[in-house]
């Protein structure tokens, strides 16, 4: 997901001044378990642009990317995959728009973004800011981590 353009931040950027018209969240789900404490999140601009954050494989970086969510499993048809996600659960998006406390977001306009650097200055965690209240999604010990503070 890192892009060519100096880890994502081209992606972050063009994100100023975009309108939230939709927010996934990916979850990890095995069986009947939702696990909503982590995963990755996507958000959906009015203009179609789309930003998407999740923790880097290496379990520090912050990976930002412009192309939405797609499922690694999908379609799922391989006898090996079925098992694997039987067992072991997977990552499956789920549209959080109108739920609380995204349903704030749908509507509201990004005026800002931050990004708090790792040393080597791959992003560590990013802030949108959106009216008086903001979402920062940050990468801990392989998990992404997302708050959000109401306006």
């Amino acid at each position: 997901m890192s892009d060519t353009d100096e880890h994502g931040r081209t992606a972050l950027n063009a994100a100023v001044d975009g309108t939230i018209v939709a927010v996934r969240r990916m979850f990890y789900v095995l069986g009947d378990e939702i696990d909503r404490t982590e995963g990755p999140i996507e958000f959906t601009f009015h203009n179609g642009a789309t930003l998407l954050l999740d923790a880097g494989v290496d379990g520090a970086e912050l990976r930002i990317g412009g192309a939405p969510w797609r499922d690694p499993f999908e379609p799922l048809v391989d006898p090996v995959n079925i098992e694997y996600v039987a067992n072991s659960g997977k990552y499956t998006a789920f549209d959080v728009t109108d739920e609380s406390p995204y349903d704030e977001l749908a509507g509201r306009r990004v005026d800002a973004v931050s990004v708090v650097p790792l040393a080597d200055g791959r992003p560590r965690a990013a802030t949108l800011y959106v009216g008086t209240g903001m979402v920062k999604a940050e990468s801990i010990a392989d998990e992404l981590i997302v708050t959000l503070i109401s306006a």
